[in-house]
């Protein structure tokens, strides 16, 4: 309650310029995955919540490509005018060690606003699949033909998630990449991947439906509400307790006054009791805070996953 209090006393004493952005200009948000994902839910779903707020039109961009690169490049290199906004998942913060020539500096060339929400990692499994628990997936995943594995990208969050599951459990599945978690999961249902470590958001309808089965769930904390019946990973005897973050970062050299007028939009939008049900019924969990926050979550992101990256040899060729 104090941090939102602050945000909004920021919003409160900003200069008279920060007052009228965005002026009736539109806000573009960015994403780095096609549509279907959880990306494009929660991006979708404060864009339409933040024109409401600010009364302006804003418009979700989908930039796929390159694992991220053409996004990110993309807002990296806009007009840091309060236009154009990213809002990224964890794998922003891994991209250092899988793309030597990146072509800009994750630290110097943008400039960190928000985290927004977290959401626990679902290990799912088609329905058809006869695994139960992920006792069952890594006792079948030992073998020489121990199947596959799908994510939205080489060197995306779900994929060096589940390297570092296979690291853990000795379990052994050749990876499949997607252009995005939409056509993953698609795959997934229709059982040409066994395992797909996903978001809530992207795989709730068809765990409920059956046509997909979640095995465990990654959290720091117990069950989570939305699949109550659903073993943690810790649970099961692994150690497995990564989430997903999602937040927004603007270009190098935004305004301090719109960064902190966009902080004080984003603790509006979380403050909204139905924002935060909505979350709630998929197991996200609100963040908030300030760009400093946002900073802190990404360098520990960038010096725990270089880790895994170097220790699993993992490029973008995976």
């Amino acid at each position: 309650m104090i941090r939102w209090l602050l945000i909004a006393l920021a919003f409160l004493i900003a200069p008279a310029g920060a007052q009228a952005w965005p002026d009736g200009r539109t806000i573009r948000i960015v994403i780095t995955y096609p549509p279907g994902g959880t990306t494009d839910f929660v991006a979708r779903f404060f864009g339409q919540r933040l024109a409401e707020q600010v009364g302006a039109p804003v418009v979700v961009e989908n930039r796929p490509g390159g694992g991220g690169v053409v996004g990110w490049t993309h807002v990296a290199r806009a007009a840091a005018d309060g236009t154009t906004f990213l809002l990224t998942d964890n794998s922003l913060a891994t991209a250092p060690p899988l793309h030597p020539n990146l072509g800009f500096d994750i630290r110097a060339d943008f400039t960190p606003v928000s985290l927004l929400v977290d959401y626990p990692t679902v290990f799912v499994v088609p329905g058809s699949s006869p695994h139960r628990s992920l006792a069952d997936l890594v006792a079948a995943s030992r073998g020489a033909n121990a199947g596959f594995y799908g994510s939205m990208g080489a060197g995306s969050s779900p994929h060096l998630y589940t390297e570092y599951l296979l690291e853990l459990t000795g379990a052994r599945l050749t990876h499949v990449p997607y252009r995005g978690m939409g056509p993953a999961f698609t795959d997934l249902i229709a059982g040409r991947v066994g395992l797909l470590i996903a978001a809530p958001p992207t795989v709730l309808g068809a765990v409920r439906d059956g046509r997909a089965h979640a095995i465990a769930i990654g959290t720091t904390g117990g069950r989570i509400p939305a699949l109550p019946d659903v073993r943690t990973a810790r649970e099961q005897g692994v150690d497995f307790a990564y989430s997903f973050w999602y937040g927004v970062l603007g270009p190098r050299g935004l305004d301090g006054a719109i960064v902190a007028r966009m902080q004080a939009e984003v603790a509006r939008f979380l403050a909204v009791p139905e924002v935060r049900e909505r979350f709630a019924q998929q197991g996200g969990i609100p963040v908030g805070g300030d760009g400093a926050a946002l900073t802190r979550v990404m360098e520990s992101d960038l010096t725990r996953w270089s880790q895994v990256i170097r220790a699993r040899g993992i490029t973008l060729s995976d």
